[in-house]
């Protein structure tokens, strides 16, 4: 029985965000399509297949006026609640941050909006190893956020997660 889903996924900008969909900054010396294959094949062995319930990817990339730590997020809109984990990996640096929040949507004049809630779980993804973070969505949220941040500005740092049934394995 296929799942119908109303899904938004969306960069957010927070300190020069930058997931995989957006170009790049001038001094990045990266192919325009680096790590999209890595990334296509972390969707498919993460993804939960049908009882996957989607997930978010990308490469960070620093922002020039920004000397901080590099963010991003993504919004995941659909109907969601109850028991999930995140399997999380990186690539191409040591460690990514990884925070999952529930959030409530609210329409604007120009879209829609999200008003992150409570933190589900935390924890660092080192890279070269899944790691696994539990979470229950509240039946009252309209989805969760991704949010990822590294140290690491070199460009190069790719992540993927993915949301599946508790305890389900790759």
């Amino acid at each position: 029985m296929p799942k119908t889903h109303r899904r938004l996924l969306a960069a957010i900008a927070a300190t020069g965000v930058l997931l995989s969909l957006t170009g790049c900054t001038h001094h990045n010396a990266f192919p325009k399509d680096y790590g999209h294959a890595w990334l296509d094949r972390m969707t498919t062995l993460l993804g939960g297949g049908e009882d996957g319930e989607g997930g978010a990817g990308g490469q960070l990339l620093a922002d020039d006026d920004d000397h901080g730590p590099v963010t991003g997020s993504a919004a995941l809109q659909y109907e969601l609640s109850g028991p999930y984990d995140v399997l999380a990996v990186c690539r191409s640096t040591a460690t990514v941050h990884l925070t999952i929040r529930d959030f409530t949507a609210r329409k604007e004049h120009d879209g829609e909006s999200t008003d992150p809630r409570t933190v589900l779980d935390e924890g660092e993804i080192v890279c070269g190893a899944t790691t696994r973070l539990s979470i229950t969505v509240p039946a009252d949220a309209d989805g969760i956020m991704l949010d990822v941040s590294t140290a690491d500005r070199s460009g190069r740092a790719l992540w993927d997660a993915a949301i599946v049934p508790r305890g389900w394995t790759p």
